[in-house]
């Protein structure tokens, strides 16, 4: 059928081309239903760019378990020897994104690279789109994605993907159907109007019946038309259809003669009838809805015979182990599942691709019984590992405990050791406190006896980090200091690294000062390609100095995190980082991108990052008053308890005294007494939230009788130094938390400038909370916003003035992103967002426009 109303998303395409060919590449996402149209689109599109284009295309395979990099793999004998040895070999991930980045700059004219329907991809195809993606702007290449969006669930990694992507960088194209008078006109008849009516103008659908029209009325469904074409073939075509529709999306040819050495003559009528679509290398339906239809009416035994042929030869000729799972389970092959769902998983496993790995394990351990008690046992562990890492936290303890009385069994102390451990780390993942300090004390209970190993250094390092988290800074000192001198001592370097972190975090707890020697253990996890460690000292880095009310510093080592975190599938740990930096954006007025990301990790469900998503939504709601700000705040307090980590609780008493201040509901005052009386007796050691308490107290009416001197807001509100409090938390960019302290003062500048910040957030409490104040001194209040405003009249956030005023200052983006202590991409992103909203062309216009408007100096 011609190609119809598609002009503009033809324009579209030509456009983003055109700004790739000028170094300034794009994303195109080209979305729709089934039968949209996606495939005709971007097929017309490759042949419009003419013979000469560089064209790389690859495709999604709707595997019951995908293969890793499939969509890459398509790419073999089209891209550079380097490239194409890298993924045939299982590189890991963090050598084959160069590759490909590097693949994207080769020759004159700009590579478009096409991935067709990646909502079938994999984790690791995901990962490389994703690094893509952020490099895209800067590359001469185009990469068009064709996806079904509402083919993903919600917590599909896909989301998070494609959000990734600078919005600058992307092009949208959402198919619509066809036109009711365009099916009028294709139909040339009566019928046509019926066949709208029937198909709502999907393009597949309008062909199919179309085709079947010519000979009469309409059939019942489209399927009904797909297996009416199908049914005139002749037998050997007929069955070669059959075959290839049990073949998600397509057919390697080299199975296919295996199969059907006169498979050629069997194609002609099914490519005439436009059923098939022979390829140099594949051979596919025309369209997946009659794949669909075809396969559906094959009668159940037919169809496992034909996996049968096909796992067959797929064995004889070492096939991927990811197809041969594919269709050993279509086909009832037990034997064969049970050898290859490991074999796929492990090598899912090397390339980063975790939820595929994972799927593969747990599939492998329906047959863990037919394997010597011991490989059981390390089965399991596998699992564990796998599910830790895509986010299945709740399987991957089952799968431990199920592992525990197998190491009992065979006396394996050591191994029953590491699986206590590993229980400890996953029960704090799951927001469970105490089984997880139980199981942590227990694993070094189990490891001592046996000597000096790397797993007894990972226990006292476990419970190092537990000490940590809960704010014990001497207890963790001391326990991460003898699992980092065991560790150094037996050449443990992963234990050694581990113990290095948590040291470091805990010393910066202490001493907002004390980045260093994090900066350092990242260095340190990074060299020996522990990408986990390495993530999390950056983690630590940007959610403790947020603690102390340092969000500039914070927010750098925050986004640096995020960066690394996708750089390195880092996938477990990625979701917390996101929503530390929701954490500050709600900080710095930024409420609705807050809300957007961390809304977006509620979905996972009783883990630690669902937690602190709940505890910024709850702040949210607060502050707004949302209607449903204490039943937020009831939930949160019930799941912090749980958890039992003074950073859990905190944020809890912090806002109940928010709440309490701004609504008149009840102060938590017998809890803060009772964390203040703590805090007086080891006085020494007042770390972060041991100044937050402080802090909280002070504005429940409790007096510590501490003057603690730090450079941190916080300090401030200890010694009830409420102008100084506001000052201090205006100096950072924290409005709301400024709008709070002056509406403790009686003075009317102050409170009329509370009102202001409030109404301009949105924070109908706040605002409530001052007026009341104004009124009960016989003042007036405002009625509206002032005219001395201090928001700078572009919207810039305080990121945003920040990096204007490097930009202003003649610095380059690699300049900048060093001064702010964040990767190149971020400070682009930054800088890209400061033009748009100044309206700029160029850095000099920004900067220009900046001392016009007063943000900068001339």
């Amino acid at each position: 059928m011609e190609l119809l109303e598609r002009d503009e998303a033809l324009t579209a395409l030509a456009q983003a081309h055109e700004a790739a060919a000028r170094g300034c590449g794009r994303v195109v996402f080209v979305t729709g239903e089934p039968g949209i149209g996606k495939t005709a689109l971007v097929t017309r599109f490759q042949n419009d760019l003419g013979p000469d284009a560089r064209v790389l295309l690859g495709t999604c395979d709707d595997l019951s378990i995908p293969r890793p990099l499939g969509a890459f793999r398509d790419l073999a004998g089209c891209v550079s020897a380097e490239l194409d040895e890298a993924i045939a070999a299982g590189a890991p991930p963090h050598d084959i994104h160069p590759l490909l980045v590097a693949e994207l700059e080769l020759g004159r004219s700009p590579t478009v690279l096409i991935l067709e329907d990646v909502h079938w991809a994999d984790d690791a195809t995901l990962d490389a789109i994703t690094i893509l993606g952020r490099r895209i702007g800067s590359l001469p290449a185009l990469l068009v994605l064709t996806v079904r969006v509402g083919e993903a669930a919600p917590d599909h990694p896909l989301h998070a993907a494609l959000g990734a992507i600078p919005a600058a960088d992307s092009v949208f194209i959402e198919l619509a159907p066809l036109s009711e008078s365009t099916v009028v006109a294709l139909a040339d008849g009566a019928a046509g109007v019926d066949v709208y009516g029937a198909t709502g103008g999907n393009p597949f659908y309008v062909s199919e019946l179309l085709s079947y029209c010519d000979a009469g009325d309409l059939p019942p469904s489209v399927a009904s038309a797909v297996l009416g074409r199908a049914s005139r073939l002749e037998l050997p075509a007929r069955r070669l259809v059959e075959l290839v529709s049990v073949v998600p999306r397509r057919i390697p040819i080299s199975i296919l003669a295996a199969l059907v050495p006169d498979w050629p003559e069997a194609a002609e009528e099914p490519e005439r009838r436009q059923l098939l679509e022979v390829g140099p290398r594949y051979v596919h339906f025309r369209h997946e809805l009659a794949r669909h239809a075809i396969a559906a009416s094959i009668p159940v035994a037919a169809r496992r015979r034909f996996h049968h042929e096909i796992l067959d030869v797929l064995l004889a000729t070492n096939g991927d182990p990811a197809d041969i799972v594919h269709h050993a389970e279509a086909a009832g092959a037990d034997e064969v599942i049970a050898t290859y769902a490991r074999i796929a998983a492990r090598r899912a496993a090397a390339v980063g691709a975790n939820r595929e790995a994972y799927a593969h394990f747990h599939r492998a351990v329906d047959f863990v019984d037919r394997l010597p008690r011991r490989e059981q046992a390390m089965l399991l562990e596998e699992l564990t590992e796998a599910g830790y890492y895509a986010g299945r936290i709740a399987p991957a303890l089952a799968a431990t405990e199920r592992a525990i009385p197998i190491w009992c069994e065979l006396d394996d102390q050591e191994a029953l050791g590491r699986c206590t451990r590993v229980l400890s780390r996953l029960h704090w993942f799951l927001g469970e406190g105490v089984p997880a300090r139980e199981k942590a004390a227990e694993a070094v209970a189990i490891l001592e006896p046996l000597g000096d190993t790397a797993e007894l250094a990972c226990a006292y390092s476990s419970v190092a980090q537990l000490a940590m988290l809960a704010h014990d800074e001497p207890r963790a000192l001391a326990w991460g200091e003898r699992g980092l001198a065991l560790a150094t001592r037996i050449g443990a370097e992963n234990a050694r690294v581990h113990a290095l972190v948590n040291i470091a975090s805990a010393r910066l707890q202490l001493d907002p000062d004390a980045t260093a020697p994090l900066l350092e253990a990242h260095s340190a996890a990074h060299a020996i390609g522990d990408r986990h460690e390495a993530a999390r000292s950056l983690a630590n880095l940007g959610y403790t100095l947020m603690i102390w009310g340092r969000p500039q510093s914070a927010i750098g080592y925050a986004e640096l995190a995020v960066d690394y975190a996708r750089e390195h599938e880092v996938h477990n740990l990625l979701p917390y980082i996101e929503t530390t930096v929701a954490w500050l954006r709600l900080r710095a007025g930024e409420w609705d991108d807050a809300e957007r990301i961390a809304s977006a990790q509620i979905r996972r469900r009783g883990t630690v990052p669902e937690l602190l998503a709940k505890t910024v939504l709850a702040e949210l709601a607060v502050r707004r008053g949302d209607a449903d700000a204490e039943e937020r705040l009831t939930d949160l307090a019930e799941r912090a308890e749980r958890a039992g980590d003074l950073q859990r609780l905190m944020p809890v008493l912090e806002l109940t005294t928010e709440l309490a201040l701004t609504v008149n509901s009840r102060m938590p005052a017998d809890r803060l007494r009772q964390l203040v009386d703590g805090i007086r007796v080891k006085r020494q050691s007042i770390g972060d939230e041991g100044f937050r308490i402080l802090a909280t107290a002070a504005l429940a009416g409790i007096d510590a009788g501490l003057d603690l001197r730090r450079d941190t807001p916080y300090a401030a509100m200890i010694r009830g130094d409420w102008g100084a409090a506001a000052a201090a938390f205006g100096e950072i960019g924290w409005s709301y938390d400024r709008a709070l302290m002056l509406s403790l003062l009686d003075e009317e500048e102050a409170l009329a400038e509370a009102i202001e910040i409030a109404r301009e957030l949105g924070a109908g409490p706040l605002t409530r909370r001052a007026a009341r104040r104004l009124r009960k001194l016989g003042l007036s209040v405002p009625r509206g916003p002032r005219e001395t405003t201090r928001a700078n009249p572009a919207g810039l956030t305080a990121r945003q003035l920040e990096v204007l005023t490097l930009l202003a200052g003649g610095l380059t983006n690699a300049e900048i992103a060093e001064q702010l202590v964040v990767s190149l991409r971020t400070a682009e992103h930054h800088v890209a967002a400061v033009l748009t909203k100044l309206d700029a062309a160029t850095r000099r216009d920004a900067a220009r426009r900046a001392s016009e408007l007063g943000l900068v100096a001339a």
